[in-house]
């Protein structure tokens, strides 16, 4: 590449479990796309949710109730476990991962934003490590609100992330394969290929396959998405099971719902 291609891509939570995959292919699926595009050059920050839905599936195998916990208490549990699945589906392909667990004052503090920014755009640069960040939720207190009301889930943070690092792409992948006309697998639903951020007021969560597991949601993906886009960036809304959905993003294909920020709205 004749210039620095420098790409985040956040995994959602329903992401991570997508229906009829065998545990953990997800993981391994999407790490060795990563690796693939690192050793073209490609440089790669992977922001990931799934800590709480991490906690409260090791709960349940504990035989204990998960709803004896609020969701920040939950993902101070699912953490390690999280990482530890992350960590076993880079390793075959000899790449290390670096945990970036951010709380939300480090935004508002000049000194940790850059050296949160130093530190993550020399390391996603390094083809042997894989820069994975989230938001603490157990000390956000802007998470936890963001998740009772049912709008975060590491969107907002995946946009400030890119903005941060300066990055050229940004992709959201989720369960569903990007925003529909109606629900999706319900005769006569499309997916749009292309969106205008500006016109996001015609879609309804219900009809986007909107994750029991998760918290984002498609609005608040369009939402970043589209901010992304306004910044310069290419930004894009996929599913995680279409095939080398990773790669052909980041070498300039069509994947998903592109957001852009034109008035017309094609599908």
């Amino acid at each position: 590449m004749s210039e620095r291609q420098r790409i985040v891509i956040k995994t959602g939570t329903g992401a991570l479990r997508a229906p009829g995959r065998p545990h953990n292919a997800v993981f391994f699926d999407i790490a060795a796309q990563i690796a693939r595009i690192k050793r073209e050059g490609y440089e790669v920050i992977l922001v990931s949710s799934g800590a709480v839905d991490s906690g409260a599936t090791w709960l349940t195998l504990l035989q204990k109730d998960p709803c004896a916990l609020n969701a920040g208490e939950l993902s101070s549990v699912g953490t390690s476990e999280l990482l530890f699945r992350w960590k076993e589906a880079f390793l075959p392909q000899g790449v290390a991962i670096a945990t970036f667990w951010l709380t939300h004052s480090a935004w508002h503090h000049r000194g940790q934003r850059e050296n949160l920014k130093k530190s993550g755009e020399k390391l996603c640069g390094l083809p042997y490590v894989i820069p994975i960040v989230n938001e603490n939720d157990l000390l956000s207190r802007t998470e936890l609100e963001k998740m009772e009301k049912g709008t975060g889930d590491n969107d907002f943070l995946a946009r400030r992330v890119a903005c941060l690092v300066g990055a050229n792409a940004i992709l959201f992948l989720t369960e569903s394969g990007g925003i529909w006309s109606g629900t999706p697998g319900i005769t006569g639903a499309r997916l749009y290929r292309e969106l205008d951020g500006r016109q996001t007021f015609r879609l309804r969560a219900k009809d986007n396959g909107a994750s029991e597991a998760g918290t984002g949601g498609p609005q608040s993906k369009i939402n970043q998405a589209s901010i992304c886009s306004r910044r310069g960036m290419r930004a894009a809304i996929a599913g995680v099971c279409e095939k080398d959905v990773i790669v052909r993003f980041a070498r300039g294909e069509r994947v998903g719902t592109t957001i852009t920020n034109r008035t017309v709205l094609s599908q």
